[in-house]
This record gives structure tokens, sequence and C-alpha cells, in this order.
């Protein structure tokens, strides 16, 4: 539980009962699949008490996986997105928001539309406490998920069963780049010229979206 940049471990259905002051009805499930994890990053999002609590509740999804984006983000590494992974079950977060939590989360997600907000349904997820999910809110990186030799590429932090794919830490996956692109910059040096530099991000950011995989999901509605 997360409510004026504070932490609160839960540790029951009950407990999570209380400390909502009730049960979930009127807030959305959304996904968490990469930053939004964290709770350092949610802890800043909703740093004012009139923000309200954010329950977030463990979440074990079947048939994804977290990968990345074919994206670099503003801060110089490369964010993630949900991808479809057959017969993969990853294990993630799910952040229970208000109507006015969620139009405050979209403001730090879509403005620079690399991400598109949507429903996913037809969920095969359990959940560690709460309600059960059968859809949820996500935010979809419009670029695509990059793509390694044609595959996706998992992110190792997060954990999940019966991966197809190898997955690389962010760090091992910049060396990646480094040497399919022929770049001779270290990973502290390519980071830190993707923050400062907007134009060699974007011409970096083309290679990384050759061949980028589409979002093929048929039950992903996108909001309006």
């Amino acid at each position: 539980m997360i409510h004026a940049g504070h932490v609160q471990p839960v540790d029951s259905d009950a407990h999570l009962h209380d400390l909502t002051g009730g049960d979930l009805e009127g807030r959305v499930p959304v996904i968490a699949c990469g930053s939004n994890q964290a709770p350092s990053a949610l802890a800043w999002k909703f740093s004012r008490s009139e923000d309200g609590a954010v329950p977030v509740v463990r979440l074990h999804l079947k048939n994804f996986d977290s990968v990345y984006c074919a994206h670099f983000a503003g801060y110089g590494s490369v964010p993630a997105t949900l991808h479809p992974a057959p017969g993969t079950v990853v294990s993630l977060f799910v952040n229970w928001l208000t109507p006015a939590q969620l139009a405050h989360m979209h403001t730090t997600e879509t403005t620079r539309g690399n991400y598109v907000f949507g429903e996913l349904a037809n969920l095969e997820a359990e959940v560690e406490f709460g309600p059960a999910v059968r859809s949820a809110g996500a935010y979809i990186c419009t670029r695509g998920a990059l793509a390694i030799d044609g595959r996706p590429v998992p992110l190792a932090e997060i954990p999940a069963r019966d991966r197809t794919h190898p997955a690389l830490g962010q760090r091992d996956l910049i060396q990646r780049l480094l040497a399919l692109h022929d770049l001779a910059d270290t990973v502290e040096t390519f980071v830190q010229r993707n923050i400062d530099d907007e134009d060699e991000r974007t011409r970096r950011q083309a290679l990384l979206r050759t061949g980028a995989l589409p979002f093929d999901y048929p039950a992903f509605r996108p909001a309006d």
C-alpha cells in the first residue's frame, strides 16, 4: 500500500480490507510491468496525502511477459512493456487506482505518445490478495517490443516461469546493443549520451525500432 509517499506492506486479505477502508469497488486494476512496480516510483508519483492510498497487490499473469520496449526513455535506458508470451507465467503487480489516480498516472505515462493505455480482457491470473483479476488496464508501448534475432527480450529483473526467450538485465542488454550496432561507448557513456543528446537518442531509437514486434493481443482495447 502506498500513501502520502510511504509504503505499508500488506500481509492478508483482511489487512488489505482494513488499509483500504473496505473493498476495492470503484478502483481500476492496472498492471505494472516496469518501473511502476517499484514502491519508490509510486511513492514519488503519489506523494501527497490528498492523492489517497494506492493498494498494490502481487499478480501472477499467464501468457504474458515483461519485455524491453523498442524505445529509450528520457533517463537513458530501455523501459519495459507487456508482451504476449504463450506458456509463460510472469510475476508482476497490479495497482488499484481510483479514477483520479488513474488520470494522474496517465500524465506520467502517455503524454509523449510512447505508451497507450487500454484494457486487457480474458486474462488468466492469480493475485496474492484481493479480488480476482480477469481484466485490467495496462500501458502498452506504441513503439513495439525490442527484438533481437527476431525475438522479444524479457527483463531478467522480473521473475517468471517457463520463459521461451532468454532474459537480460538492463546492463547486459545495453552491452548487447553496443555490440550489435558496433558502438564504442561504455554502458555509462551510452546512457549518459541518451540523456544529454536528444538528437542522438532519436537516431539510436530508429535502430531499436528496426524489426520491433507489435503488440498482438486481440482482447486488448485501447482507451478512447
